[in-house]
């Protein structure tokens, strides 16, 4: 038995193009008091705060006007959002994102390890390789496996009997 779709009557009271646009002035009152990031304030009051910082206002300083406005945020974070804006205004880099990229597949978490992990066709190593080397502070280390070098056997113990 195949179910019929149930609809529902509706009896507006004012015309379809009305209903839309009291949406969307609902959906903008809404954005406009939208709880917005500490750092979302910071950055759109840039300019007021980097022409109190050149005026000879401390971090500390803004810092306590701000909470008074019920804005929290320390000085160090001030200080650490402040920069960050000031290079993102310069172009010197794209925002952050909020989470690191996972490492392609194939790829090292670490691109910068020590490791070398290019394959050489000689056995020779190069000069290059050789200096990219950390230099050993000790004696080689010995292999891992178990070894009868300087192995010497003593006289068994006399046994009284």
């Amino acid at each position: 038995m195949t179910r019929a779709a149930k609809r529902s009557a509706v009896n507006l009271t004012m015309t379809v193009e009305e209903l839309t646009a009291d949406l969307a002035k609902e959906h903008e009152e809404w954005l406009s008091h939208k709880p917005q990031t500490v750092y979302d304030v910071i950055k759109q009051i840039y300019e007021p705060l980097l022409k109190m910082k050149q005026d000879g206002r401390t971090d500390s300083e803004i810092c306590d006007m701000l909470t008074k406005r019920r804005v929290d945020i320390s000085a160090g974070t001030f200080a650490t959002y402040m920069k960050r804006i000031a290079k993102e205004i310069r172009g010197g880099s794209r925002p952050r994102p909020a989470r690191k990229p996972k490492p392609e597949e194939g790829r090292r978490a670490t691109p910068d390890s020590r490791v070398n992990t290019s394959v050489s066709d000689s056995k020779e190593d190069s000069s290059a390789q050789m200096a990219s080397r950390p230099k050993p502070d000790s004696a080689p280390a010995s292999s891992a496996s178990p070894s009868m070098a300087g192995f010497t056997s003593r006289k068994p113990p006399a046994l009284d009997a």
